[in-house]
């Protein structure tokens, strides 16, 4: 199942948004780690680097195996919007633990460059992508 929504509850304006989501990466539990680590093995169709390295991922929780993945896209009409909910969806439903995989789309904040960290940036530039 999928869903949209407009706002997510407590997030940050865009600047902040690379720290906001680290930190709720380490306040997850153990299992949700182990999700958040498999979604971070998924690569962005368009460039070398994962979803989670995009910043696209916002918060990942699962409670009694129903999993829930946050996620922006980079734009509106993001052409590889299908690819990524069933890699997603893929990756997670082998887990051990996990019966059910929402994922809901959130537009704020905004998805931005500024959002990628210095080592994703070197990552893209090494590949020929200039931001």
């Amino acid at each position: 199942m999928s869903s949209v929504r407009s706002t997510t509850s407590g997030s940050p304006n865009a600047s902040l948004t690379s720290e906001f989501v680290e930190q709720r990466r380490a306040d997850a539990t153990p299992f949700e780690r182990e999700l958040w680590d498999i979604i971070d093995e998924i690569p962005d169709p368009h460039i070398p680097v994962s979803l989670v390295e995009m910043a696209m991922i916002y918060d990942v929780s699962e409670d009694e195996g129903h999993v829930t993945v946050e996620l922006t896209f980079p734009c509106m009409g993001c052409p590889a919007y299908d690819m990524i909910h069933n890699d997603i969806r893929s990756c997670l439903a082998v887990v051990d633990g996990v019966d059910e995989v929402d994922i809901d789309v959130v537009w704020d904040p905004v998805w931005s460059k500024d959002m990628l960290t210095d080592a994703v940036r070197e990552k893209m530039r090494e590949s020929g992508i200039s931001l």
